[in-house]
């Protein structure tokens, strides 16, 4: 991957990181192909962005990329790197309005929707906003392509659609209904995603469509920003420049966290070789409380943890799950070398303070 002179993140980790996914998954269905990526400024749409063009640069895929994201193309700092490649193009849109159509492809072999905001300060901050993306935006890609002989769609929904499952439904399966209701301070968010995913449903009885809804939990990585606001991010911020994590409550809900590389791995397989319509994906082998997940951010800076024993919660924490831990199985029985070697949560945040330039 090129050096980018004004890049001030460390992308040589983010092409160990493409290295990987190219050993475990059979890309070759993607040489050639036209492929557009939403929310190509984000952690998810961003490293499928890269391994696009790390497949072009290494491999001659020859693949036609289109960008977008909120964005204007100079504050797209994530993908500084790529906007300008002759490979790429890159527009802004606003997805919870229709997408422009000129600025497509009269072909689109492969779309990967990872548009909306994974972080609870930004969906709550404005929820219609937040319902219009994973509704408007989806469908209007959709229409295109099925108006224009159809394609690949993979949809990022999200394992808040299950809301706060009970004990005896965690891990969580892809049947489970869900338990949430409109009082709930999420309820835009998680109901836009469950609708986004009926769409999807909808589109992929056509013939000349193939979509597929990923429920995904806790993606971390190198690829965040500095400013990204999410709780691990957070919790390195505080302990590089404090070297103290002051805490929003005690820390006692359980998380399982998936590695970007392990997540885009999932991605890839289910979308280009995937049975199912829908899947999970997330981390099944390493819970961790946030209180433990402070700890071992703590632990790289020598960093004091102080859990907050005030009981009042923070909008952006209030009616989280409790435990989020999904139900990998159905992803395992049919990709069953998923999971050799992944990445510990240890060497994960260890590649994120690489990336941040702060080891």
């Amino acid at each position: 991957m090129p050096n980018f002179k004004n890049y001030p993140y460390n992308l040589s980790v983010i092409d160990l990181d493409c290295t990987r996914v190219v050993d475990r998954v059979d890309l070759r269905d993607l040489k050639e192909q036209t492929i557009l990526v939403t929310g190509a400024n984000g952690l998810i749409g961003s490293f499928v962005a890269d391994l696009c063009c790390f497949l072009n640069d290494t491999f001659s895929y020859n693949i036609k990329l289109y960008l977008t994201s909120y964005s204007e193309k100079e504050n797209a700092k994530r993908i500084l790197h790529c906007v300008n490649r002759e490979d790429v193009k890159y527009f802004s849109w606003d997805c919870s309005f229709p997408i422009e159509q000129e600025n497509l492809p009269s072909k689109i072999d492969y779309t990967f929707f990872c548009s909306g905001y994974g972080q609870p300060s930004k969906f709550l901050k404005d929820t219609i906003k937040t319902a219009l993306i994973n509704v408007v935006g989806p469908d209007s890609i959709l229409k295109y392509m099925s108006e224009n002989n159809g394609g690949n769609f993979l949809f990022l929904s999200t394992s808040e659609v299950y809301g706060n499952p009970s004990t005896e439904n965690i891990p969580t399966p892809e049947n489970y209904e869900g338990n949430s209701n409109l009082e709930n301070n999420r309820a835009s968010y998680i109901a836009s995603k469950k609708l986004g995913e009926v769409i999807c449903y909808e589109y992929n009885k056509l013939s000349k469509m193939n979509v597929k809804c990923a429920r995904v939990a806790l993606s971390y990585g190198p690829g965040i920003l500095k400013n990204d606001g999410r709780v691990l991010q957070d919790f390195i911020i505080k302990a590089a420049t404090f070297k103290k994590i002051k805490m929003l409550d005690e820390g006692d809900s359980i998380r399982h966290y998936i590695y970007i590389s392990d997540c885009v791995e999932i991605l890839l397989n289910m979308t280009l070789h995937g049975e199912h319509f829908v899947y999970n994906v997330g981390g099944d082998t390493e819970p961790v409380s946030i209180f433990g997940l402070a700890q071992k951010v703590g632990n790289f800076f020598d960093a004091q943890v102080i859990p907050n024993k005030n009981k009042k919660s923070k909008e952006s924490i209030k009616s989280a799950p409790s435990r989020v831990g999904l139900d990998m199985t159905r992803y395992r029985h049919e990709f069953p070398t998923y999971g050799q070697n992944l990445t510990s949560l240890d060497k994960g945040i260890e590649n994120i303070l690489r990336w941040l330039n702060l080891q």
